[in-house]
């Protein structure tokens, strides 16, 4: 498949029947040893790479890849670029210059994160939006969003969003442009390749947090989200997204919420 755009969108696919899975009223049987354990990891922390200019290698990939079950977001060592990683593919976005990036997909990487959130989620069980969610709302709406889809209590937790997604931004951090004592979360997006669809189809991994503003979540937020987008294929930072209605939903089918 020698068409960049073809590939990109056979990609995506991929991603999104690896990804099916049963709706509430029809899932699969699964048994307590291949439920989610609620457990997520994270290596290194935002306010260290803000505020403390902690930028170098904390946990490199080959130490986690291959592994279909995982997912994460996360920065580069040396604010190189992101990290997305879903159903064990990762997506490893550089920037190219002021206004370009290349998204890299593959199994297998011996790149390096300096922060980097991971789960691991066997099985996934599934809901659908029946209204628009605005992208302010999705702090509020994702734990409730999670209640309904039967998933048991957790402070922590990955999640996905499947469909076409409007209004979406995402950027891919460039450290060499990263001025001296920039250290702020705008200093990085001034820093970073923007980029934006008016709408598009798009899978979102995230992750919530009730507890870890400035560990993996930015202050103010208890999300932190990543998308991998088609046509070219790009993943990155999300910054902003209107979740339209009937976008799929996904939690970690857990051993409470079974």
């Amino acid at each position: 498949m020698r068409n960049p755009k073809m590939r990109s969108t056979a990609v995506l696919a991929v991603i999104l029947l690896l990804l099916s899975c049963a709706t509430i009223g029809d899932r699969p049987a699964v048994s307590e040893s291949r439920a989610w354990d609620g457990h997520v990891q994270v290596h290194g922390s935002l306010r260290a790479m803000f505020h403390e200019g902690q930028t170098s290698a904390i946990v490199g990939l080959d130490r986690l890849l291959p592994n279909a079950s995982l997912y994460a977001v996360g920065a580069l060592a040396d604010l190189a670029g992101e990290v997305t990683v879903i159903g064990g593919r990762a997506y490893l976005s550089y920037p190219e210059g002021a206004e370009a990036a290349r998204t890299e997909a593959t199994l297998r990487a011996d790149a390096a994160a300096t922060v980097l959130v991971t789960a691991e989620v066997p099985a996934w069980r599934s809901i659908v939006t029946d209204r628009a969610i605005r992208y302010e709302a999705l702090d509020e709406e994702i734990p409730k969003l999670a209640a309904a889809a039967g998933m048991g209590r957790h402070d922590r937790f990955p999640f996905l969003l499947e469909g076409i997604f409007e209004d979406i931004e995402w950027h891919v951090i460039d450290g060499r442009r990263l001025g001296a004592g920039g250290s702020s979360h705008q200093d990085h997006l001034a820093a970073a390749v923007r980029s934006r669809r008016d709408r598009t189809r798009a899978v979102l991994v995230g992750f919530y947090s009730e507890r870890d503003e400035g560990v993996f979540t930015h202050m103010g937020s208890k999300t932190h989200i990543h998308c991998v987008v088609e046509e070219p294929l790009s993943a990155g930072h999300v910054d902003h997204v209107d979740v339209p209605a009937g976008i799929t939903v996904r939690f970690p089918m857990d051993a409470t919420g079974q």
